[in-house]
């Protein structure tokens, strides 16, 4: 399969839906599907990025602050994790678990605790970005 057509399961892993999804946008038009070399339904990558940012709003359950960060996902948290100083919150957003070690006092301050709806924003100077191994076929 070239390198920029995605079968339709890694797109919809990529995306952080069903493989039905996308067969779904694809019949909405959203999406084109075309047969790949191996004669299976396959996504241009290019097609599935622009979808994707489109669909990238804000959701309306993010808190309400404004900030000038960008890299911010809204999830649920599902543990905490308290010493007499720090926390550890983890945070699941889709399908990206996010770990933030933050003050005790302000999870305290803030009533985080299982369940709590929150957003994690990410602000960094150093991103690195890797490519997945082609053995794995993802």
């Amino acid at each position: 399969m070239a390198t920029n057509q995605l079968r339709v399961s890694e797109a919809a892993a990529l995306a952080g839906v069903s493989d039905d999804t996308i067969r779904r946008w694809a019949d909405a038009g959203r999406l084109d599907l075309i047969k790949g070399e191996n004669g299976r339904h396959a996504v241009e990558g290019k097609q599935l990025a622009a979808l994707l940012q489109e669909l990238a709003t804000e959701s309306p359950l993010s808190p309400t602050s404004k900030t000038s960060a960008r890299n911010r996902l809204t999830g649920i948290v599902t543990r905490v994790t308290k010493d007499t100083v720090m926390a550890q919150v983890e945070l699941q957003a889709g399908p990206f678990r996010i770990v933030s070690l933050i003050s005790r006092e302000a999870v305290d301050e803030l009533g985080i605790e299982v369940g709590t709806i929150a957003a994690a924003t990410i602000k960094a100077t150093s991103v690195s970005i890797s490519l997945p191994d082609k053995a794995q076929g993802f």
